[in-house]
């Protein structure tokens, strides 16, 4: 089983919108795998690309963002050598995580800088500058169940790193997602859930940095066609497919008529 998919919770009850965080304890902050290179490629060719608009950041970030590079260098993983980088472009474009920096102010934590290489359905330059609550729009449930609660978190987080996982299921593994579907994603059939069909998963890390009031948020974005978390975890998928309330399919990103597709592949 690939082993992330057992992260993933598919549980039915209360919100479907959850903080879940945990401790990160003995867990890698950063990690590197087989992608590696692929997906350092793919940052490198985004950034050359002014459409893209991965990095953006607000003044007065360069004092955090140079403990952002420190703390990557003391992982070991090498930086890239690429001279007049903003020091969080160049910590965001040696690692496979990307990479948000969030300030605490009077109107509550916002995103003050970040290198976004692979969002799942936003644009960096909407968000920018905003705090906690807009840059979660539209969320389903957000401003009910999770303002306060993230406020809060953040405001209380110590100098441990903390962790948490969500998932969706998309019609299109392509890293670098911005856009929402105009009409939604498009009905899979039956026949070919398996494969066109993706588990789109972030692993997010939270961490204070020696200077007061600023978070590191991290994001590293993993996928897999929705067979594998069919076979590894069958009985789990099923139950929650068949049983979890409309709300929890549609914040997962899947509309009724998918829904009705996934139940007749899994019969």
């Amino acid at each position: 089983m690939i082993n992330w998919l057992g992260e993933i919770e598919l549980g039915i009850t209360g919100s479907p919108v959850s903080m879940g965080v945990r401790k990160l304890g003995d867990r890698p902050w950063l990690f590197i795998d087989n992608n590696t290179e692929e997906e350092l490629t793919l940052k490198a060719k985004l950034s050359k690309d002014p459409k893209s608009e991965v990095f953006l950041s607000q003044p007065g970030t360069r004092q955090a963002s140079e403990c952002v590079l420190s703390l990557i260098e003391q992982t070991g993983i090498d930086l890239i050598h690429l001279k007049n980088l903003h020091p969080l472009e160049k910590a965001g474009l040696s690692v496979q995580e990307d990479l948000c920096l969030v300030q605490r102010s009077a109107k509550g934590w916002i995103l003050e800088a970040a290198s976004l290489c692979f969002p799942s359905l936003w644009k960096l330059s909407e968000k920018i500058g905003k705090n906690m609550a807009a840059v979660h729009e539209p969320v389903d449930d957000y401003p009910e169940f999770l303002e306060r609660k993230v406020d809060g978190f953040f405001d209380r987080l110590g100098q441990d790193p903390v962790w948490r996982r969500n998932w969706f299921i998309h019609s299109d593994d392509t890293l670098h997602q911005p856009d929402r579907p105009q009409k939604g994603d498009p009905v899979i059939t039956s026949n070919a859930i398996g494969e066109k069909l993706f588990v789109r998963s972030e692993r997010q890390t939270l961490r204070t940095l020696e200077i007061p009031g600023w978070i590191l948020f991290t994001i590293r974005v993993q996928q897999t066609p929705l067979q594998d978390l069919i076979d590894s975890r069958r009985e789990d998928f099923t139950n929650w497919i068949h049983n979890a309330p409309e709300s929890f399919h549609r914040h997962k990103a899947l509309r009724k008529e998918q829904v009705e597709e996934i139940l007749k592949a899994l019969g």
